[in-house]
């Protein structure tokens, strides 16, 4: 995406520097970028570019190697159908918030995608459906055509049909590449049994080192307890530093029984238990550590926790 943007002669680092990416994580392939981030950098490729075609442009020249581990897996797949399970299935790999789903209703089969984060950046499903039915048609051979791409927004970019040999619908339910249910049954050119058997182990084993629930939390917890002392910290800052967008976080945190507003309150009521242990410390120190505004509103959270005020901890 830098790369079509340096192209049409935008400044690359200045987009990355606009919107708070690490520079050093862009040449990073280990680097989680926080998928926010990452949709307001295109986002603004897009805006600066003012190429109405930016997200195909884009599609067409990723080469599948660029997605790694998950690509190589992919592209070793016996069938068009399992190289899209497979897709789905490690899709966390590659991004957090991204979900794709393939779905058969009658004799047509449908790959929805989905972002559960914002903005929504029309550019992208347009770049992610260019490039998934042009590596699908490389690795049948020309064999894989789609009957059409729906889109939800409503911009027409006249590249689409002439690259994806199949209309575009505007205005859809959802985004999708929707063709004959029988071409997911394709071979694909590049399986590999021993191969992708070698592979799909080491994207297993990659995956189960991602962080789990109980490891977020663990690590949730952390970040929010080095913030505290500039403030309350916000949901976007924790979930920055977790390489997370504030959507997935949010909805990770659910998942574990747990509200953001919960954990901070948690996390403040642990450490003001710890701190006033010590008698040398005021209660002013301790309110102002924990980011509360004044002594009075420490105060108010402290006997909503306890039933007492921070005075009467040796009580």
């Amino acid at each position: 995406m830098l790369s079509c943007a340096r192209e049409r002669g935008v400044d690359s680092d200045a987009l990355v520097h606009a919107t708070g990416i690490d520079p050093r994580a862009v040449d990073d392939r280990d680097a989680r970028i926080p998928t926010a981030a990452y949709l307001r950098l295109f986002e603004l490729a897009v805006r600066q570019t003012a190429d109405d075609s930016f997200g195909p442009r884009v599609g067409q020249a990723i080469d599948g190697a660029a997605f790694g581990l998950l690509g190589f897996v992919v592209a070793s797949s016996p069938t068009l159908r399992e190289a899209l399970d497979r897709f789905a299935r490690y899709s966390r790999l590659l991004c957090d918030e991204l979900s794709v789903s393939v779905v058969d209703r009658g004799d047509e089969s449908e790959i929805v995608y989905a972002m559960n984060e914002s903005p929504y950046v029309p550019a992208l499903f347009e770049m992610a459906m260019v490039h998934m039915v042009g590596t699908a048609r490389r690795g049948t051979r020309g064999a894989f055509v789609p009957t059409r791409l729906c889109f939800r927004h409503q911009a027409t970019p006249r590249e689409i049909p002439t690259l994806t040999h199949a209309p575009a619908m505007f205005g859809e339910q959802e985004d999708a590449v929707v063709c004959k249910r029988e071409l997911f049954d394709l071979p694909l050119r590049g399986y590999n049994a021993t191969l992708l058997s070698i592979l799909e182990a080491r994207a297993a084993e990659v995956l189960e080192r991602l962080p789990n629930e109980t490891d977020l939390l663990a690590r949730t917890r952390q970040i929010t307890r080095a913030l505290l002392p500039e403030g309350e910290p916000s949901l976007e800052a924790v979930a920055e530093q977790l390489g997370l967008g504030g959507r997935t976080l949010q909805r990770r945190l659910r998942g574990a029984g747990v509200t953001f507003r919960a954990l901070v309150d948690e996390v403040r009521h642990d450490c003001a238990l710890a701190q006033l242990k010590d008698p040398d410390v005021s209660v002013a120190e301790v309110a102002f550590s924990l980011g509360f505004s004044d002594p009075s509103a420490f105060s108010h959270a402290f006997r909503r926790w306890t039933g007492r005020t921070p005075g009467q901890r040796t009580g």
